[in-house]
C-alpha cells in the first residue's frame, strides 16, 4: 500500500499528506519550497501546514526573520492514532447507550407496491439469519414473480439461509415443496380450516405482514424483538398443527 494513502486512511486529506511527505523529504524548508514540491499555491499550502502544525505532525523555527517548518518524526503519526482511539474509547459508553436506545425502540417502516415489496427479501439477505414464512404461495408467486422468487431462492441458498414455511397445499406449492432439501427450506401444508390470505415473514428481530391487495399490496414491517416473539410462538402453534407429509 502507498505511504500517502496509508495517512489517508488516518483522517487527512490527499493533499495533507502530500505535503506532510513533502516537508518530510526536504527538511528545514520554507513555504514556497513545500508548495514547489506538492505544485500548490504557497497560500493553500499554508493553510495546509497550519492545520498539520495545530496536529502536531509539523513544527517550525525562526532564523533571521525566516520562518523554516520541519516535519515531526513519523511516530507522531501512531501517537495521533492513539489518541483518536482513545477518544473514541472515553466515549463508548454513550455510543453503546444510544445503540441500546435505538434497538429497543421499536421501527416501522411501510412498503407500497410490488417494487417496494420486493426490497424485503433484500433485506432478509442483508439480516442474514434464518426464516419463518407463512405464504399464500400460489398468490405470492403472480404478485412478485415466478423469476424474481427462484432468484431469492438461490440467494439464500449460497447465504446458507434456512427457511421453514407453511403454504396452502396446491399444486405449485407441492412442486416447491418437492426440491425442499436442495433449498435448505423445510415446507409444511397449512390445515384446511386456517385460510391464508396475508404473508407474513418472521426474521431477525423483525416482522412483515403483507396484505396482497390488488389495487395496492403493502407491506408493514415492524422491528421489534417482542413484536417478532410473539408471532413466532402463533407460527409454532400453526406449524405444529400443520401437515409435515
Amino acid at each position: 500500500m502507498q505511504v500517502q494513502k496509508v495517512i489517508e486512511q488516518l483522517g487527512y486529506t490527499r493533499d495533507e499528506a502530500k505535503v506532510y511527505l513533502a516537508a518530510l523529504g526536504l527538511g528545514e524548508s520554507h513555504v514556497s519550497d513545500i508548495a514547489q514540491k506538492v505544485r500548490r499555491p504557497p497560500s493553500s499550502v499554508q493553510v495546509i501546514i497550519n492545520k498539520l502544525h495545530k496536529d502536531g505532525l509539523m513544527n517550525f523555527y525562526v532564523r533571521k526573520r525566516y520562518k523554516y517548518w520541519v516535519a515531526e518524526n513519523p511516530t507522531r503519526l501512531i501517537a495521533r492514532l492513539r489518541e483518536r482511539e482513545d477518544s473514541v474509547r472515553s466515549v463508548m459508553p454513550q455510543l453503546e447507550a444510544l445503540q441500546h436506545e435505538r434497538e429497543q425502540k421499536p421501527r416501522i417502516k411501510i412498503f407500497e407496491g410490488v417494487d417496494e415489496i420486493r426490497l424485503l427479501y433484500d433485506d432478509m439477505l442483508e439480516t442474514k439469519t434464518h426464516i419463518l414464512a407463512i405464504i399464500p404461495w400460489d398468490d405470492w408467486i403472480r404478485l412478485l414473480g415466478r423469476g424474481f422468487m427462484e432468484d431469492f431462492i438461490e440467494k439464500r441458498v449460497k447465504h446458507y439461509l434456512h427457511i421453514r414455511l407453511l403454504i396452502p397445499n396446491t399444486a405449485v406449492a407441492a412442486e416447491l415443496r418437492s426440491r425442499d432439501a436442495s433449498e435448505l427450506r423445510e415446507t409444511r401444508y397449512v390445515p384446511d380450516d386456517a385460510p391464508i390470505r396475508t404473508t407474513v415473514l418472521l426474521y431477525g428481530a423483525k416482522a412483515a405482514v403483507v396484505s396482497l391487495n390488488r389495487k395496492l399490496p403493502t407491506a408493514v414491517l415492524i422491528e421489534d424483538a417482542d413484536v417478532h416473539e410473539t408471532l413466532s410462538v402463533f407460527f409454532e402453534e400453526l406449524w405444529a398443527r400443520s401437515a409435515a407429509a
